[in-house]
């Protein structure tokens, strides 16, 4: 008997994604505990060792971390999103969703675009509050930088969220998701470059950073926010990060997608 395959729908991927939105707002402690360690990270060390640090090529430390710390809390967001694979599998309402007649590939199109909008959510909350530290200087030019930047956070977190969808699909217990995606996350958010600049690390360290996705994320929101980034990708750096970012969320969108039809409920 011929399979039948099921178009993508939607109207699938909209109640999807509404259901992802409206459980990440009722969870308010899951809103305010998503950004107070990336706001307790740029009280500490971006107010706190600002000074001692000083200026890091032409803007202070606090603006030159704060990006990063944006980035930090988009990579967290995002690949932490995955875990909702494992709650709906263990409380029954995967198979709920399996059941329908609509196509796998519907259901993690919602889940990746739910989890790309709440990680942005969180980003957007942390340029607020960096801005009211005094990281960036409020002008009308940085509305419409902050404008395009909410745009390269939806591009950043798709990736990430289908890394945390492959992590979720693959695993049923929720120990394991938490044990392997900080196993996963804390690696790239180390190297990409929040607390120092690429051009002043070691060869070996360089060659590291530049093997990690976020990396490129982090340059890219600099360049979105400052205008600037390192000088070790040159004047086309933001281009270079964005074919990365791009690349990236081609092939961890298709792993989580893959990974996800193969689930058994």
């Amino acid at each position: 008997m011929e399979k039948l395959v099921q178009p993508i729908s939607g109207q699938a991927i909209y109640v999807v994604l509404l259901r992802e939105l409206k459980r990440y707002w009722r969870a308010k402690a899951r809103v305010i505990s998503s950004v107070a360690q990336s706001i307790f990270f740029l009280a500490i060390f971006g107010l706190g060792l600002g000074n001692f640090v000083g200026p890091v090529g032409e803007v202070n430390y606090l603006s030159f971390m704060a990006p990063g710390v944006i980035g930090m809390g988009l990579l967290f967001g995002s690949v932490f999103s995955g875990v909702s694979i494992i709650f709906d599998r263990q409380f029954g309402f995967m198979k709920e969703m399996m059941v329908a007649p609509v196509s796998r590939t519907s259901i993690i199109i919602g889940k990746i675009l739910g989890g790309a909008t709440t990680a942005t959510i969180q980003g957007i909350i942390l340029l607020i509050i960096a801005s009211l530290m005094g990281a960036f200087t409020l002008s009308l030019a940085f509305v419409g930088n902050a404008f395009v930047t909410i745009w390269a956070m939806l591009l950043i977190t798709a990736g990430f969220v289908g890394l945390g969808v492959a992590i979720g699909s693959s695993l049923n217990d929720f120990h394991a998701f938490q044990l392997l995606s900080t196993f996963v996350m804390w690696p790239l958010f180390m190297l990409s470059g929040v607390f120092f600049p690429i051009d002043a690390a070691p060869f070996i360290l360089q060659v590291a950073m530049l093997a990690d996705p976020m990396f490129y994320g982090v340059e890219l929101l600099r360049w979105c926010l400052l205008g600037s980034a390192s000088t070790i990708l040159g004047p086309l750096g933001w281009l270079i990060s964005l074919v990365v970012v791009i690349g990236f969320n081609s092939l961890m969108i298709s792993l989580g997608t893959f990974l996800f039809s193969r689930t058994q409920i």
